[in-house]
């Protein structure tokens, strides 16, 4: 486990619901995606605070209601708007890197908002997986299905450089390189699925199946119908 010494925050950034996962809007409209996005974002976020590998849990955005999530849920809220010294992701959880940091944070965990397989169990293996590394500047990482980045822990956040977007886990894998840190990737069906396509979206509805995805988000899957894909598929009244 990390040592008394190692002082983490875990980040969650999350997007206005209402704007989230675009690319499924093919299959479930406006309503349903928005309350996918929410769902996801309540289990990701209590499977850290199960977890308990992180000093606080904090949701970072610019959307209100997302706001009033990161309070039901008893989680840190960051204002996107506030910490961000620029537009865009990088620039946002960079602004939370430096506001941890300057509050005593040792490293940073920056956790996807659309991680439905998430537990408790395998955020403790990333934690092990970086605890066990030797060096100054670790950071582990675990990459998504399709080359992103879904988490990344890393030792002195505010002095590293995040490249989230396409391709995001090579280029923070030469990131690391660059700067002489050592670090650790983690290969596990619960940090690599993000549902963001129609395909991702079969994925989940088989892990849910199996009772594998999270307790939120299982009872939206419940509420849908069976898929047609068009725009037939709605959240249940």
């Amino acid at each position: 486990m990390s040592s008394r010494a190692d002082v983490i925050w875990a980040v969650v950034p999350v997007k206005d619901f209402a704007m989230a996962k675009s690319r499924l809007a093919a299959t479930l409209s406006s309503a349903a995606r928005a309350e996918l996005a929410r769902a996801m974002s309540e289990d990701v976020i209590s499977a850290l605070q199960s977890a308990k590998v992180a000093e606080h849990v904090c949701v970072l955005s610019d959307s209100p209601a997302v706001q009033q999530l990161a309070a039901r849920n008893g989680a840190v809220w960051l204002d996107e708007r506030t910490v961000a010294g620029a537009p865009g992701l990088n620039a946002a959880i960079a602004g939370a890197a430096r506001v941890a940091a300057a509050r005593g944070a040792t490293a940073l965990l920056v956790v996807h908002a659309d991680l439905p397989l998430l537990t408790a169990s395998a955020l403790t293996h990333v934690l092990d997986t970086w605890s066990n590394l030797s060096g100054k500047g670790r950071v582990v990482l675990a990459r998504s299905r399709d080359g992103g980045t879904n988490i990344c822990l890393a030792e002195r956040p505010d002095a590293f450089t995040y490249h989230y977007g396409t391709n995001s886990h090579a280029l923070h894998v030469d990131e690391c390189v660059r700067q002489h840190r050592v670090v650790a990737n983690v290969e596990m069906p619960a940090t690599a699925l993000d549902v963001d396509t129609v395909d991702d979206l079969e994925i989940l509805r088989a892990a849910a199946r199996t009772n594998a995805c999270s307790s939120h988000t299982a009872a939206f899957l419940a509420k849908i119908a069976t898929p047609v894909f068009g725009n037939e598929i709605e959240a249940a009244p």
